[in-house]
Formats: structure tokens, C-alpha cells, sequence
């Protein structure tokens, strides 16, 4: 008896010491990532619930979003409630693709919205994904009704991002409950797009598209976020390519159906998104400042951001390196920071491997 509590206590206090070593692994990780706080502080304030809005079609870019939004919930940084497409491939094919996705992470408890309006588009990328999946997810059939579900039963306040279309965050706002819903449990919406003068496909060009951003800008409680274009390049592509040769992640499978080879790097704005929203309580990783602005489409579908110094609701998320000014697409600091999201992964095992 006396040996049977000796080898006990021995693998205990051995798993113990394990255990510390991995949590320190991870918290040394997530310093090196940039999120910029301490275990003490990360334990006094509570993960931020996050809804992720995406328009997964032909680019590549919603997929890694997804990627690195699933990345961070695991981390503990987010606490990703619920995923809604604001496309609709009308073959359910998103949802499966989407489950995939989230079961590779563990996520199976994440429920999946599908279009609330008939915007038709599809995404290649939908089989790399659905291979994945293991598990059925509650599904509606409507964005709208995840939304206000979700938002009902949040004792805290949940930030938005939409890597695409507004077209479900303008549902929401027309349905009197979801406007007072989005009034109360909602802090900000964050939308990966924006121009300070140009066609921008998220937000303008499509008739249905402008028609919703003009909506939701003229009549959101909240403050929107507007990760720009021109501050999008996410190059965490390479890392992941470089480290995956045998496609056992799905962002990998993702990236070669895209046409990558083996550790280019790609530049795509929807993971900037991801990630000035998880940033935001640590000042954007010293990256990003959130300038006022005001937001106005020309009837050919022209967008323009302004800076002002009114009060309002909008803001641009500019760079605070002066040699990216306007565009992130070389800078190193970005770029380490982003990779390191993704590789922070590798810390750990997937519960499908």
C-alpha cells in the first residue's frame, strides 16, 4: 500500500510539474504573440464573447479567419459563441464545411447561422473543411434568430465581426428585437474592409451589399471598427504551409486549392479583422489606432472614409508604424505577430489527431 501511494504521489506531482511547464509554455507563447498582459491581469478580466459573420466564397481569406478566430477561442483570448454565413450556397454545404471546421478545434458546441437573405455565392474550399467534421451542430436557418439567441443569453456584452457582407447585421437591425438586443448586449461590430476612397466588395459594388452598409452605418447603436483594405495583409499562410506538408490542417488544404505553394505567404484583410477585435483591450498590440471617421457611398458605389473630428460612432483601424501608414503588407512586426497566432497551435495536440 505504502509503494502503491509512493508511485501515486509521484505520477501526480509529475503530471503537475508537466502541467505548470505547458502553462507557461503557453503564457511565454502569448506574450512573444504581442497580446501585451500578464496571468494575473488575463484572469481578472473575462474572455470576450465573439460572434464571427463571414461571406466564405471564392478568395481564401474567410477561411482563415475562421482559422485564426478558432485559434484564439481555444487560446482563451475569444469565446467564439457562434459562426453566421451571410452567403448562401443553397446546398447546406456551408454548414457541413463549417462544422468541420470547428470540430477540428473542439468547438462542438458552436452553433452555425445560416444566410438570412438569398445572396448566392459558394466557396472551393468547403470540401477541405467538411472532412473534419464529426459532430452535428445546433443550425439555424436563419443568422437572425442565432443572433438574438445568443444575444439573450449573454450575461456580458458580445462584440461582432463580420468579415464580409452586412447583410445579416442589417436583419438584425430591422427585426425590433434584435435592434434592442444589438442596443444592449452588443459592445462594437468589427468589419474587415473600408477605403478612404475606392470599390470596396464587403461593403459597396453590389446593390444589396451598399444597400446594407448604408443601413447598418446610418443606424447602428453600437461603434463599428473598420479594419481596412489597406491595412490587410495577413501573411500568416507561409508559416502554416511550411509547417503542414502533409495537409492535416484544413487551412493548409485550404491554401493549396488557392494555389499556394509550399511557404508563400498570402495577404488577405478578413484575419486582421479576427484580430483587432481580440486585441482591442490590449491596444491593438501597439499596431493599430482607431481613428474617427465618417462613411459615404457615391451612387456608382465609390466608398469614402474621412477623418473627423465630430463625434461619432465609426473608426478606422489605422497602423502606428509609420512606414505602414497605409499598408501592412511589409511590415515585419505584423507579420511575426500574425504567424505566431498560428503557430501557437503546434503547442498543442488536436483532439481529432
Amino acid at each position: 500500500m505504502d509503494l502503491f501511494n509512493h508511485r501515486f504521489n509521484h505520477s501526480y506531482l509529475k503530471r503537475r510539474k508537466m502541467k505548470k511547464k505547458i502553462i507557461s509554455i503557453i503564457i511565454a507563447t502569448l506574450m512573444f504573440m504581442g497580446f501585451g498582459f500578464t496571468a494575473n491581469a488575463q484572469e481578472a478580466k473575462s474572455i470576450t464573447p465573439v460572434i464571427l459573420d463571414v461571406d466564405m466564397a471564392t478568395d481564401v481569406d474567410d477561411a482563415t479567419a475562421v482559422r485564426i478566430c478558432t485559434e484564439l477561442s481555444v487560446e482563451g483570448i475569444i469565446d467564439l459563441k457562434g459562426v453566421a454565413f451571410s452567403v448562401n450556397p443553397n446546398n447546406g454545404n456551408e454548414v457541413r464545411a463549417m462544422e468541420g471546421a470547428l470540430d477540428y478545434m473542439g468547438l462542438y458546441n458552436v452553433p452555425i447561422g445560416q444566410a438570412s437573405t438569398g445572396h448566392y455565392d459558394y466557396s472551393p474550399y468547403y470540401g477541405d473543411m467538411w472532412q473534419f467534421k464529426t459532430t452535428n451542430h445546433i443550425v439555424y436557418t436563419n443568422a437572425v434568430n442565432m443572433y438574438k439567441d445568443i444575444l439573450r443569453n449573454s450575461p456580458t456584452k458580445v462584440r461582432i465581426v463580420t468579415t464580409g457582407f452586412l447583410l445579416n447585421i442589417q436583419s438584425l437591425m430591422q427585426d425590433p428585437e434584435g435592434y434592442s438586443l444589438v442596443q444592449q448586449k452588443v459592445e462594437s461590430i468589427y468589419i474587415a474592409g473600408g477605403e478612404y476612397q475606392g470599390m470596396c466588395w464587403n461593403l459597396s459594388y453590389q446593390p444589396d451589399v451598399t444597400a446594407a452598409t448604408m443601413y447598418v452605418t446610418k443606424n447602428s447603436p453600437v461603434p463599428l471598427y473598420f479594419a481596412m483594405d489597406v491595412l490587410g495583409a495577413n501573411q500568416c499562410g507561409g508559416s502554416l504551409t511550411k509547417m503542414d506538408k502533409n495537409d492535416s490542417d484544413y487551412l493548409s488544404k485550404c491554401f493549396h486549392t488557392f494555389g499556394l505553394v509550399d511557404g508563400q505567404n498570402y495577404g488577405n484583410c478578413d484575419g486582421t479583422a479576427v484580430y483587432c477585435c481580440a486585441m482591442q483591450d490590449y491596444n491593438y498590440g501597439n499596431l493599430y489606432k482607431a481613428t474617427p471617421c465618417t462613411t459615404y457611398i457615391a451612387p456608382n458605389g465609390c466608398l469614402t472614409q474621412k477623418e473627423t473630428d465630430q463625434p461619432t460612432n465609426m473608426y478606422m483601424l489605422e497602423t502606428t508604424q509609420v512606414n505602414d501608414k497605409y499598408e501592412l503588407y511589409n511590415s515585419r512586426l505584423y507579420t511575426r505577430t500574425m504567424n505566431a497566432i498560428i503557430n501557437a497551435d503546434y503547442l498543442r495536440k488536436h483532439p481529432n489527431k
